[in-house]
């Protein structure tokens, strides 16, 4: 075959090649300039979509800040809850036929408030209803108590479904722990498990109780003289441990009283000693049948029966109380207020030393190696502003979710 053919066969195989790579990048270039045409078309709907996301979680996050608001400083006009002694002495409450009353437990126990802001009862709440917790075994401190965070939190869900209704959807949650990390502590919670992204907000309210020991009396034991004894003692780890043991039983004593009062009323026991309760003929009437020529007060009986708890089942002592008695004896009011103090105290203790130990030993180790009073008592010091921390965590913790 002549040469000029041969070169033309060729030539006209490379022009088939170069028009179907002509026309792929022309696919390739039609399918780009789809995407973007859809791109612009889709992009105000993608935005959109961001901005009302944003828009709604800064809509929730204002409504989550005004609904904390009014929980802190709205009122309740009307607030009242029954006191449960009956289901711990286990008193008779009984209507007569005669009686002119409906229900005899909540006319004799029956608790009433006006006029309490929401945070006054979350306070309240959270005194009363605390509770400990023992591997998986939970006691409350004050059964009889228990319906005063119930009414609480109907309040609180009745408050919220007014101002939002079906808008959003809320958990509030209000959490206290006389002493941090210690296994008494107390909840009101209202509300489903919020989601993560849920707007949220934060306060602290003080509670209706007193520490009756100050940041001064846990540093008694610390000063320039005592620091320069034990540093100067045979032993200067052991004084110092024992100085730390000292601040730590003072911080013990202030928790144990605070809790020993909310669990134990002291004043009240010992005020009932000596004391006519005086019993209608209403209340009898629910007491006892006309027949009943003994009785015991209701006061009395539901007395009698929550010290027995408090100190037999609650704190696992043996103590005989006589729940048949006419009358409290002042003796027993001390015997158990004593018992009640002295083993809070030793728990309280126990739970301190445990969470400050390996902090304290670090510290000791420093203080020994410090060349100077002045930085050994700066040692010491941030330790025990932790163990004041830890028995005074000063309120208790509200959280409002909204989403």
């Amino acid at each position: 075959m002549p040469i000029s053919e041969n070169y033309h066969k060729a030539d006209r195989s490379g022009i088939i090649k170069d028009e179907a790579a002509f026309s792929t990048s022309i696919d390739a270039i039609l399918f780009l300039i789809l995407v973007s045409v859809s791109a612009v078309i889709l992009m105000p709907s993608i935005a959109a979509n961001g901005q009302y996301h944003s828009a709604s979680h800064t809509s929730a996050q204002d409504m989550d800040t005004y609904l904390l608001n009014t929980i802190m400083s709205s009122t309740v006009d009307d607030f009242e809850y029954t006191l449960k002694p009956a289901e711990l002495a286990g008193i008779n409450v009984n209507i007569s036929e005669d009686s002119l009353l409906e229900d005899a437990e909540k006319t004799i126990f029956s608790k009433e408030q006006r006029h309490r802001t929401f945070s006054d009862l979350v306070a309240e709440g959270l005194v009363l209803s605390l509770y400990q917790k023992d591997n998986s075994t939970t006691k409350v401190l004050n059964p009889m108590t228990k319906m005063q965070s119930v009414e609480t939190e109907k309040q609180i869900e009745a408050h919220l479904e007014r101002t939002i209704g079906q808008r959003y959807d809320y958990r509030f949650e209000a959490h206290w722990q006389p002493v941090t990390g210690y296994k008494v502590q107390s909840e009101i919670v209202v509300g489903e498990e919020a989601p993560v992204n849920a707007a949220k907000q934060k306060a602290r309210i003080s509670l209706p109780v007193t520490f009756s020991v100050t940041k001064d009396d846990i540093y008694r034991p610390f000063n320039d003289s005592t620091i320069y004894a034990a540093m100067n003692s045979p032993d200067p780890d052991d004084e110092l441990h024992k100085m730390f043991n000292d601040s730590i039983l003072i911080a013990s004593t202030g928790c144990a009283e605070m809790i020993t009062e909310i669990v134990f009323p002291y004043e009240y026991l010992s005020s009932l000693n000596g004391t006519e309760i005086s019993v209608d003929s209403e209340q009898l009437a629910c007491l006892t049948g006309p027949d009943t020529q003994n009785y015991s007060s209701p006061v009395i009986q539901s007395v009698l029966g929550c010290m027995n708890y408090t100190v037999n089942d609650l704190y696992g002592l043996t103590v005989t109380i006589d729940q048949e008695e006419q009358s409290i004896e002042l003796d027993i009011v001390n015997t158990v207020n004593t018992l009640i103090m002295d083993e809070n105290k030793r728990l309280i203790s126990e739970h301190m030393n445990c969470q400050h130990a390996d902090d304290i030993d670090m510290a000791i180790a420093l203080m020994c190696n410090a060349t100077d009073n002045s930085s050994r008592y700066e040692l010491a010091s941030t330790q025990l502003d932790a163990i004041y921390r830890t028995a005074n965590p000063a309120g208790a913790d509200i959280v409002l979710m909204v989403w």
